[in-house]
Parts: C-alpha cells; structure tokens; sequence
C-alpha cells in the first residue's frame, strides 16, 4: 500500500498529474483541484503522461481512458512497469459503463474511477481516500490563507519567473528518454515500450513506514 503523504513535508501544493486530450475537461479538473491547494499538472496524451509522471512524481494521476496514440489502458501499464511511477495511484476518467473494459484497468492497477461528468465533491472524496483527510485538509487550509492573506512584495523582490510552457507533443521513441538514471535501464525505444506493455505488472515498492 503506498504510504500517505506527510503533512507537515507538503506545505505547498502537492503535484497532481491530469492526462486526458479533451481541452475542457483539463480546464475543469485544473480548476478543482488548484482550488484544493494542489498543483495541476497537463499532458494531452499518453507519451507526455509518462514523461511527466518520470520527472515531477505526481501524488496522484487521473487518467482518460479513451486517448488518441496510447490509449489509458496503455499508458496504465507503462506505469504500472516503471518503477519510478509504479506506485503512483491512478484514477481513470471514463464516461463509459462497460464493466469489463472497467475491470481490466483494476486488473492494471487502477485505484479507481471518475465518471464524467464529474462534481468537485467526488473529486475531494477520491483524494481524500488517497492521501488522507489530513493532508487535504491541510493543502485547503494552505490555499485559503494564500488567497487572503496580503499578498504585496516589497519593491526589491524580483518578479516570479514565467510559467513553464505546455509540454510539445513528441515522438514515442522520444517521449520516455528521461528515465531516471539510478534505475540502470537503456532509454525506452519504441521496442522497450512494447516489451513493457506485454510485461505482467510488478507490484509496488515497500514503503519506508512498512
């Protein structure tokens, strides 16, 4: 079981990663969950998920299912194979009903669903199940007391630097080359990413607390 963020380690917005090629639905779920107190992360596909997740470690990522190039279910596996993301918990976007495509992202290692159209409260309650009451609790806190609090600088502060671009779309055998160096592995070629798609999932890392 993954171990529950500290609170007193994240007293600053914890990285969600959001994945799904519908514009809107990016916007309203970016909305949620900044207003939570978390940082939203975008990816628009499958490949921009993984490099993504290899490099911020989100706390937690919601996954569309139906995707263009690699489909949720796809991009499920290649996480779950990693051994760098292998232990992030994924919740699924789905608008569908079918039970058996549902079962095989559980059979992958999903933590859950979110139907579309979702509310703002499933939202807090799927993190709340996650990371904890406490947690939430406290990001929210955290959020509130920034957007009330006086927030003039003195005239000698530099100002913040600019926003980090949207990630480009990439080519898949160039999506993955960020694998993080101490897990000893060759890039991911395209080859690597089929091998990795017909591997059986491994189940997370121990936790330090375990």
């Amino acid at each position: 079981m993954t171990a529950k963020p500290n609170v007193e380690e994240h007293l600053q917005p914890l990285p969600i990663l959001i994945v799904d090629d519908d514009i809107w639905t990016q916007r309203i779920l970016a909305r949620i969950l900044e207003s939570m107190g978390f940082e939203p992360l975008i990816a628009n596909n499958g490949y921009e998920a993984i490099e993504l997740a290899l490099e911020r470690k989100p706390a937690v990522i919601f996954l569309d299912i139906i995707m263009p190039e690699l489909s949720g279910h796809q991009t499920l596996k290649l996480l779950k194979r990693l051994k760098t993301t292998r232990s992030i918990p994924v919740l699924m976007i789905t608008a569908l009903s079918d039970t058996e495509n549902l079962g095989l992202a559980v059979k992958e290692g999903a933590a859950g669903f979110i139907r579309k159209p979702f509310t703002r409260a499933l939202i807090l309650e799927k993190l709340q199940e996650l990371l904890g009451n406490e947690v939430v609790q406290a990001l929210a806190i955290l959020r509130l007391r920034q957007r009330t609090e006086p927030t003039e600088a003195p005239a000698s502060t530099p100002p913040p630097p600019p926003l980090p671009e949207a990630p480009q779309s990439i080519r898949p055998d160039e999506a993955l080359r960020r694998y993080q160096a101490e897990n000893n592995e060759p890039p991911l070629s395209t080859e690597l990413i089929r091998e990795l798609l017909l591997r059986p999932p491994q189940p997370p890392a121990p936790s330090a607390e375990a």
